[in-house]
């Protein structure tokens, strides 16, 4: 599926889906099949004009997508990595600065409007109906009560879709929560505020972390497209603590569409399983294309972030590896210091790692590609298991730190925990808990998993597994909880991955797991123990060569 845009050479507007255009009755040429036909405004112009070495400050602007512009119904390819690689954009970027515009309108905009008002109708229309469906749907089983709640990132998406729910609701008091990832770019806080100030009616909360993002890249490295830990740190695991605080479950409206990329392509409208478990996802305006994002806030002339109008064409985190050269070039010209401070760590990484030619490595992205540990110390080891005396089944596993008290809470997530203290050691024994179906069946009966012996200031753990437990698998899974317990630095990702807001890390010393919401059986869940490879983020990020 694709948007087709056309242009019309009389009226000098784009029309989205329509050959003919509806304001004259002119027949059109085709500029896009990819759904993409930006405004650009102003500000945007003026760097243009600079790559192009010709004043378009004034001309009709509309961008296409892949440095494809239409500058008066022509399509222009800008050649900006040239111009970005021989650093020419430091040159215009203290006349940028120096006036930034950021109230101007497109040109021909009422005529745009008028000519694809019958196209953006019909997509309100689709819209807003699903979103009360969607809700009247839920409210038929009275047993799970949903609060209708809004992601917001302060992009022109969530933007779109917060103007959407509330007009199809007639809500104002619908919470919105801003996930705040303590990386976003200052335009973006500056729109949040004046978000906040225009919509007074409208709750936005704050959801940020305590973590802090340059320390714990001094851990783990700087993000790459394949190592993406600060999506689960930074931004999974606070918005996961703010839903759980919920009375009941959330309905969560995103701004997701499938056209962003092959993967949202994939994605079904409305999730009924998410990362969290008390969450349903619905995303009104999936089938969207840019075309139409922006045909809506501009006829619905609602605010936008400003970086938009600089040309970014995202707005996520500032120095986030999947940025373009477009995007990281805005930033050296709008945020220099930002840029000098992410300069500075990917060099000191680089001296670190021992990267040959650091220039090389920062100038030209390398960074962006580096899979596993990429020079840091690997920490994918091995965690010994022996046999034990306990039974022909028992093992001992074996780790690289003492073990004390602290590591029972890693232990929850295998069941319920009976601990009889003795002279000698501590033993422990583990039982699942029952599992039953919302209609009342049991799904898992309660029962003894193992028995479990630690003499605290020592380094094994001895386990004998029950009858009818698979030892190998219990055997894996608490090595990965071992291994998790041996290089924990409390970095809220398994926050972020348990689905029912059980584990709690952010703001104490120590990894806590509340047992009166943890499922304590692996049956039934065992995210925190399985969704990292070898069952701790650290591990996944810094093993060896993948």
């Amino acid at each position: 599926m694709s948007r087709e845009v056309f242009w019309c050479s009389h009226c000098e507007v784009p029309i989205i889906e329509n050959r003919s255009c509806p304001v004259c009755g002119n027949e059109c040429k085709t500029i896009s099949t990819n759904g993409i036909c930006n405004p650009v405004f102003l500000q945007e112009r003026k760097l243009l004009s600079s790559i192009l070495f010709k004043d378009i400050t004034n001309e009709n602007v509309w961008y296409l997508g892949s440095a494809k512009y239409l500058i008066n119904g022509e399509k222009v390819h800008i050649p900006y990595i040239d111009y970005y690689k021989s650093r020419k954009h430091l040159l215009i970027a203290e006349e940028l600065n120096s006036e930034i515009i950021n109230n101007d309108s497109i040109i021909n905009e009422e005529t745009y409007i008028k000519a694809n008002e019958k196209h953006i109708k019909e997509l309100i229309y689709e819209a807003e109906k699903y979103i009360c469906d969607t809700i009247n749907q839920l409210e038929k089983d009275p047993s799970h009560k949903y609060m209708p709640t809004l992601s917001f990132s302060g992009g022109k998406d969530s933007t779109v879709v917060s103007k959407i729910v509330r007009d199809a609701l007639q809500d104002e008091s619908i919470i919105h929560y801003f996930g705040d990832t303590t990386l976003e770019f200052p335009a973006t806080y500056t729109y949040v505020d004046s978000f906040r100030k225009e919509n007074p009616f409208t709750p936005l909360l704050p959801s940020d972390t305590d973590n802090d993002f340059f320390k714990l890249c001094k851990v783990f490295g700087p993000p790459s497209k394949f190592e993406r830990w600060c999506c689960t740190i930074f931004k999974t695991s606070n918005l996961n603590t703010e839903y759980q605080n919920l009375v009941g479950n959330s309905l969560t409206f995103l701004g997701i569409r499938r056209s962003e990329s092959k993967e949202r392509a994939k994605y079904e409208r409305t999730q009924k399983k998410s990362k969290i478990g008390s969450q349903i996802n619905a995303m009104p305006i999936i089938d969207w294309y840019d075309c139409d994002v922006w045909l809506y806030i501009l006829y619905k002339h609602i605010g936008f972030n400003n970086a938009y109008r600089w040309g970014y064409k995202r707005v996520g985190c500032w120095c986030c590896p999947n940025n373009s050269d477009w995007s990281t070039m805005l930033t050296e010209i709008y945020y220099p210091d930002l840029s000098k401070k992410w300069r500075d760590m990917l060099y000191d990484f680089a001296i670190k790692t021992n990267k040959e030619n650091i220039d090389d490595y920062i100038n030209n992205g390398k960074w962006k590609a580096r899979r596993g540990a990429s020079g840091l110390e690997t920490r994918n080891v091995s965690i010994a298991d022996t046999p034990c005396n306990l039974s022909d089944r028992a093992r001992n596993i074996i780790i690289g730190r003492k073990i004390n008290r602290d590591v029972l809470e890693f232990l929850k997530p295998f069941g319920e925990l009976e601990i009889f203290e003795k002279n000698d050691a501590t033993y422990i024994t583990i039982t699942e808990k029952e599992a039953i179906d919302t209609d009342g069946k049991i799904l898992f009966p309660r029962r003894k998993l193992c028995d479990i012996i630690i003499k605290f200031g020592t380094t094994v753990l001895k386990v004998d597994p029950a009858k009818g437990t698979d030892m190998q698998h219990l055997v894996t899974r608490l090595k990965c909880q071992m291994r998790k317990y041996q290089y924990c630095i409390k970095c809220s990702a398994c926050d972020s991955v348990c689905p029912y807001g059980a584990i709690n890390t952010l703001g104490k010393d120590r990894y806590v797991i509340d047992e009166k919401i943890c499922k304590q059986n692996t049956n039934l869940c065992s995210k925190c123990i399985a969704k990292f490879y070898n069952g701790c983020i650290t591990c996944q990020v810094l093993s060896g060569k993948k």
